[in-house]
C-alpha cells in the first residue's frame, strides 16, 4: 500500500491490510525539511509499528509486521493531532 505525507497531513486517512500477515508501506515525505512516519496504534494505545522519523523529501518502506483483525488508529509521531488515519486489518 502506498501513504504520503504532504502540506503536514496524510494523503489517505483510510488504509486497509490483510490479517495475519505482514505488509509493507511505501510511505512518500514530500514537505521539504518537515518530519514525518506512520505509527500504527494497537487498540489499547500501545504501538503496534513505528516507522523511522524522516526529512522530506524523500521515501521510506515499511515492513509492518502480522496484525490481528481488527481496526487500528495510524499517526505520525511528529504530528499526532493533525496527522492521523484509520487501519482497517481484514
Amino acid at each position: 500500500m502506498e501513504e504520503t505525507a504532504e502540506n503536514v497531513a496524510f494523503t489517505q486517512t483510510s488504509l486497509t491490510a490483510p490479517a495475519g500477515q505482514g505488509f509493507a508501506i511505501q510511505f512518500a515525505n514530500k514537505d521539504s525539511g518537515t518530519q514525518h512516519n506512520i505509527e500504527i496504534k494497537k487498540p489499547d494505545g500501545s504501538d503496534a509499528f513505528k516507522g523511522e522519523i524522516f526529512a522530506g523529501p524523500g521515501e521510506r518502506t515499511y515492513s509492518v509486521p502480522p496484525l490481528a483483525a481488527g481496526t487500528y488508529p495510524f499517526v505520525c509521531t511528529v504530528h499526532p493531532t493533525s496527522m492521523m488515519g484509520t487501519l482497517t486489518v481484514k
